[in-house]
């Protein structure tokens, strides 16, 4: 018997395979020997649709991404932490700027920048790890690579903050707020797809994890500019 590589995007069950070829042209797709459903109805889909389905939050596009999909590879989620940290430093650089007097200089220092960006990757390790002991701790869960990708799939919406400076000079609350609740609620669905957990509880870990890191970002960030002003002089 196979060995079962893939899971059920409906109720979960392991199967060893989501489509036949038939006659090297046809593909089928298989259905759940648990309960009856199509696998994965995402693998015949372009990115396209899957991208839509992930900002309707369908945990099952989820639950596709992190376990059936073959074209999501290593390099993606590295390239997916990259412009995620670069993203939300340079968004913090610039509303820190203009949150001072003018004429600061500290849009042309380029290490705020790098200080900003620091305190973000602290700011997502930190959800990160106390996602990952809760798993380990509390549901014994050892399966760290379909953690760490939903993590990342999960704060995608901060990539949103870049296309918002380019068109809407200044800081808006309705679109940070609207962001935030964006956010939360696609790292409770990826979380949720990645731990198989309910909705409940990962709202309550999610928003735990989230108010750590965001307490320990804020804690931080004045103690290390401080430091890099006295460095200066």
């Amino acid at each position: 018997m196979a060995a079962a590589r893939y899971l059920c995007i409906s109720c979960l069950a392991p199967a060893p395979a989501i489509l036949k070829t038939t006659d090297g042209t046809f593909i089928k797709l298989l259905e759940c020997s648990s309960c009856g459903k199509i696998i994965d109805r995402y693998v015949e889909c372009e990115k396209s649709i899957i991208f839509m389905d992930m900002m309707l939050q369908e945990i099952t596009v989820y639950r596709h991404i992190l376990y059936n999909a073959n074209n999501f590879t290593a390099q993606f989620y590295m390239k997916l932490a990259v412009s995620l940290v670069l993203s939300e430093g340079y968004v913090r650089w610039t509303n820190f700027a203009q949150s001072l007097p003018p004429g600061n200089g500290i849009q042309n220092n380029e290490v705020y920048l790098y200080i900003m960006c620091t305190l973000t990757t602290i700011e997502i390790g930190i959800f990160g790890l106390v996602i990952a002991l809760y798993s380990w701790l509390r549901l014994s869960y050892r399966r760290w690579l379909p953690l760490y990708n939903g993590l990342l799939l999960g704060q995608c919406g901060r990539l949103a903050n870049i296309a918002a400076i380019i068109w809407y000079h200044g800081s808006s609350v309705c679109f940070q707020v609207l962001m935030l609740a964006f956010i939360l609620i696609s790292s409770i669905q990826s979380t949720r797809a990645a731990l198989h957990i309910g909705r409940v509880e990962c709202t309550v870990l999610v928003l735990t994890a989230f108010t750590s890191s965001l307490y320990a970002s804020r804690t931080l960030q004045p103690l290390m500019i401080t430091t890099y002003q006295q460095y200066l002089t």
